[in-house]
């Protein structure tokens, strides 16, 4: 009974924060976690290390204290009593600025890969204000009355008179409604594995009644939007698959969609959301479908775009993929008209033009994103390919 209180308690703080949630006991065991966000055993704080530690450092009962590690992750905790004996609950991590990446990856050593987990993690992790905080705190000084509260509202109804509703549906109505749905996903379906975005839209778009579902959550219609939403993110994940576009530019899209669908506030965002999806899955499947290529050379390809910034030992690629490396060079070279180091350098420099776009990170640092390690061969590569210097493209943009 104490602890069905204490976790339920817990979990409408969750939901209250959508922050990763911990409640521990005298022990040191978990009572209830819910993790949003998983920290990598790279980093200080992983497999819960951090809240642990900052369980230890809680001394008085009845007190909300703060906790940031050595990477700026924040926690915010409130220590109370149950039965004379002390629990804590947890929640975060949070961070109040941005941490500078490049110095963590420099500081600490870490591989490309974890770099670009790294940044993934973080992007993931909230940034708060300082009066979200405050509101965070209040919250969690709230716990005790939170906990012995019985919450059983009365219901008032309105006096007038509804009526009966008739919910019987038109079954024929129906069949010939979800029918004509799943024709109009066939040639949605088809646009998209062809990159026909204008065409795509004008099928399934934002403000298409035809898959409004209002009966589905009546009650609920942002998490109906959001639901929506999600299947949409499926159905182009799919289409962009059909067309043989790399699983790792897939996965890339997807799960920063995901992220955007869950974050979602409101329908309009949501609404927007999807528009966007059916315009960046079409582009991707026509800048990147590997439709013309044979299943090796595609493979190839994506292994080149999954560790284009890591060199790449064409003996050890050919002996992968179980050829010759001269036969992989020539097969490689006829089907795309491109080595595959030039290949290899041409997805550094489309990713350096995008960074270079979309980010305010010095060109140092973005030169050793995208692979290399000595800034002033980056420059010279990118003004041999684009004509133009690194700083003179970001002018430009």
């Amino acid at each position: 009974m104490v602890y069905s209180k204490i976790v339920s308690t817990a979990i409408k703080i969750s939901h209250l924060t959508q922050l990763n949630t911990y409640v521990v006991d005298n022990n040191g065991d978990f009572v209830y976690h819910n993790e949003k966000v998983s920290i990598p055993d790279y980093m200080p704080g992983a497999k819960q290390m951090d809240v642990l530690e900052f369980c230890r450092k809680m001394k008085k009962a009845i007190q909300v204290y703060t906790y940031i590690n050595p990477w700026g992750l924040s926690y915010l905790g409130y220590s109370f009593l149950e039965e004379k004996k002390p629990y804590a609950i947890i929640i975060g991590p949070y961070l109040e600025e941005i941490p500078n990446i490049y110095s963590l990856v420099l500081q600490y050593n870490l591989t490309m890969q974890q770099s670009s987990e790294l940044r993934s993690v973080l992007e993931k992790v909230n940034v708060v204000t300082a009066e979200q905080i405050s509101s965070y705190e209040a919250v969690l000084q709230q716990f005790d009355a939170m906990r012995e509260a019985e919450t059983s509202p009365l219901v008032i109804y309105s006096s007038e008179n509804k009526g009966n509703i008739d919910r019987n549906t038109d079954v024929d109505d129906e069949a010939h409604l979800v029918k004509w749905r799943y024709r109009i996903e066939k040639d949605f379906m088809h646009a998209v594995e062809n990159g026909d975005k204008e065409e795509a839209l004008k099928l399934i778009s934002s403000d298409n009644t035809l898959f409004y579902f209002s009966k589905r959550f009546p009650n609920q219609p942002l998490r109906r939007q959001k639901n929506l939403t999600i299947v949409l993110n499926t159905l182009l994940r799919t289409a962009a698959r059909n067309s043989n576009v790399p699983a790792i530019l897939i996965h890339r899209i997807s799960e920063r969609f995901s992220f955007e669908i869950e974050n979602g506030n409101n329908i309009a965002v949501l609404r927007r959301i999807q528009d966007d999806m059916i315009r960046e899955y079409c582009d991707l499947v026509k800048s990147n479908s590997l439709k013309n290529y044979s299943l090796m050379i595609q493979q190839v390809i994506e292994h080149l775009m999954s560790y284009y910034d890591q060199q790449i030992d064409k003996t050890e690629l050919a002996a992968y993929f179980h050829t010759h490396p001269g036969n992989l060079s020539r097969r490689f070279k006829k089907e795309t008209g491109m080595t595959i180091t030039e290949y290899q350098q041409d997805l550094r420099i489309n990713q350096a033009k995008h960074l270079l776009k979309t980010e305010s990170l010095p060109v140092d640092e973005i030169a050793w994103i995208v692979g290399y390690k000595d800034p002033s061969y980056f420059g010279r590569v990118f003004k041999n390919i684009t004509g133009d210097s690194p700083s003179g493209y970001r002018e430009v943009f």
